[in-house]
């Protein structure tokens, strides 16, 4: 009988020990997840992400296809300001007109949600084409075109090409002067090293650089209404 009272105690004290030290580790992981809380997002944050990847599936391929320079001239960018309009082209339009991209980011900014594709294989992380969307009216639109060594159907790069080359080309000057068309830059100077197309206002802006044999030019041209780029500056 003493015996039996002897090992209830031992036991009973086992017993004290392991619940106090059940206690001590519940305490502990409760201080560390109120120091070192664990940092979750918010719910809509998880769903944006979710829904984020899903948009992104619709529009992305292992591999793409650069657009043609010419291709891509022929498009209307969004404007910021105004109503929509019929013949702005939508992120789902453009897609199907010139297959999935390599790319897809879409981010909340000041101006408001936008939409990045990248077409063609990137070069030290950057695609030689960034295609940009804003979103208007629950859609996102064209509404800019940056790239670098562009593509085209009709014009090549031309080697040994010099400042000189570029003295021949008159800007638009609001009188007589109309400005140098786009096309027969191209054709005389060949493909530039990059481009951008933007919209500004009432505008729609197209910007070309060349690096050549004796320094760098930059040729600026904004479309006129009969859709034709003509220059206006160059530098």
């Amino acid at each position: 009988m003493e015996e039996m009272k002897q090992w209830i105690e031992h036991h009973k004290r086992i017993l004290q020990k392991a619940a106090s030290a059940l206690l001590a580790f519940m305490v502990g992981v409760c201080l560390v997840f109120m120091i070192h809380p664990v940092k979750t997002l918010p719910k809509d944050r998880l769903l944006s992400l979710s829904r984020m990847q899903e948009d992104s599936q619709q529009f992305v391929a292992s591999s793409s296809k650069e657009p043609a320079l010419e291709d891509l001239l022929s498009l209307d960018l969004a404007r910021e300001e105004g109503k929509t309009q019929k013949d702005w082209v939508t992120l789902s339009a453009f897609v199907k007109k010139f297959g999935k991209a390599a790319s897809f980011t879409q981010e909340d900014t000041s101006f408001g949600a936008q939409v990045q594709l990248g077409y063609g294989t990137p070069v030290q992380g950057i695609h030689p084409y960034t295609i940009g969307f804003q979103k208007q009216d629950d859609t996102f639109y064209l509404s800019s075109i940056q790239g670098f060594a562009p593509q085209s159907a009709h014009y090549q790069s031309k080697k040994n090409v010099k400042l000189a080359d570029f003295t021949g080309y008159q800007t638009l000057d609001g009188k007589k002067e109309k400005g140098t068309a786009v096309e027969d830059v191209l054709k005389k100077s060949g493909l530039p090293n990059s481009l951008s197309l933007t919209s500004a206002k009432d505008k729609q802006v197209l910007a070309l650089s060349y690096q050549v044999t004796d320094g760098l030019v930059s040729l600026t041209f904004e479309r006129d209404q009969s859709g034709q780029y003509r220059l206006t500056k160059k530098g």
